[in-house]
């Protein structure tokens, strides 16, 4: 038995030594750029949940604690680019954010935003930029209108530190310009 077993080993040892390495994914992750990974109990999608819970409430403490003073917002609807095909970035910083943010509950009155699960994650990428996406649903009945709405919403709002520098949103305007336009006429 002692005969079979020396040489059962040193088969085993030589195939072991032949067979593929299986580090290879930790490798391409490490060369993939544009790869990370993704967290929903950090810090920071619990900051951007509770933007949104303040936003909800027409306070914009959160908003100016998260919110750079450099802010770019970045709103990718139809017709908002410019001359180089980029979505254009909107005046004002933080300022003019926050107010175009409180401007919508003098449009709308029952304003709600989802929170369901998977809505919100925050992304870590291999090249560290840190970004959090939203991806829910913006509700709101409209004074003038009297219609309620209901409007997909895209959020990528973009880190650094603790302050968010950049925010992309992607939604469809149209119900927005409508209250807008049927708030001129009364």
């Amino acid at each position: 038995m002692k005969k079979l077993f020396l040489p059962l080993i040193v088969m085993v040892t030589m195939l072991a030594c032949q067979a593929p390495e299986t580090k290879t994914t930790d490798a391409a992750a490490s060369e993939d750029i544009e790869g990370g990974t993704y967290v929903s109990l950090d810090d920071k999608t619990a900051k951007v949940k509770q933007l949104i819970e303040s936003y909800l409430k027409n306070d914009s403490t959160a908003a100016h604690e998260i919110y750079a003073d450099t802010l770019k917002a970045i709103d990718g609807f139809a017709n908002n680019v410019d001359s180089l095909n980029r979505v254009k970035v909107s005046p004002g910083g933080r300022a003019a954010f926050i107010a175009n943010d409180r401007f919508t509950h003098t449009m709308f009155s029952d304003i709600s935003m989802s929170l369901n699960k998977g809505d919100l994650k925050t992304f870590i990428g291999n090249n560290g930029q840190v970004a959090t996406g939203y991806w829910g649903l913006w509700t709101g009945k409209g004074k003038y209108t009297n219609q309620e709405t209901k409007v997909p919403l895209h959020m990528i709002l973009w880190w650094e530190g603790d302050k968010v520098v950049t925010i992309y949103r992607i939604f469809d305007p149209a119900t927005l310009t409508a209250e807008v336009a049927a708030s001129q006429t009364k």
